[in-house]
């Protein structure tokens, strides 16, 4: 029984593909294979595992190019060569240098298949898109990365959570984690460090809002 509804790779090397596939099936999972990058783009990658065997810059720059035509809910994988140059702010996603020890690359696939039970992926704010495993948020007009603090990131994760909303006394204890109740300000200063980060306008909120004493985000 699959673990996760979807593992797309590309390889170059059909030997790596044949041997991964052969390692995932041992641990529940399967694996398709794609001829390329531009077989993506008319592809459903609603929660999806992408692991992309790059061998040139240029190829970086096509995913690039993807991501920013929001390509959503899904986790890149890439495996790069050792010598290659790449800039880490350009993209969402982790790589494992080659030769990859594939022992390394199930257990971070067997990890993303956890978070994929538990919430989805890269939701986006705006141009915004957020980034729970990473603690970030990715900008893909210019691909910087915002960094999130512990606390931020799990506010996030915890109100995406809650579709119902959740209300002050909820926040402070799955975010803090305790029952002692914290001066007002020091929750509303997380909550509007926060508004900063993802809302265009953080005094006018139209992303992280309050309702009815309850707190929600709104994702795109």
């Amino acid at each position: 029984m699959t673990k996760v509804k979807k593992i797309i790779a590309i390889f170059k090397r059909n030997f790596i593909f044949l041997e991964l596939k052969k390692l995932l099936k041992k641990e529940g999972f399967e694996i398709n294979l794609k001829k390329n990058i531009k077989s993506l783009s008319n592809s459903n990658l609603q929660n999806s595992i992408l692991i992309v065997e790059i061998v040139s810059e240029n190829e970086l720059n096509n995913i690039f190019s993807l991501f920013k035509k929001k390509i959503i809910s899904s986790y890149f994988i890439f495996i790069l060569n050792k010598n290659m140059k790449f800039s880490a702010n350009n993209f969402n996603f982790k790589t494992f240098i080659q030769p990859i020890i594939f022992n390394e690359l199930i257990r971070y696939i067997k990890t993303l298949e956890t978070t994929f039970d538990k919430q989805k992926l890269n939701i986006r704010f705006g141009n915004k898109l957020y980034d729970h495993l990473n603690s970030k948020l990715i900008n893909d007009t210019n691909g910087d990365f915002i960094k999130l603090t512990d606390l931020e990131n799990k506010l996030i994760y915890f109100i995406l959570n809650k579709n119902d909303g959740c209300t002050k006394s909820e926040i402070l204890k799955n975010v803090w984690e305790h029952n002692v109740n914290l001066e007002t300000h020091t929750m509303e200063s997380l909550i509007y460090r926060l508004r900063k980060k993802i809302e265009h306008d953080p005094n006018q909120p139209r992303t992280l809002v309050q309702i009815d004493k309850k707190y929600y985000l709104k994702s795109d």
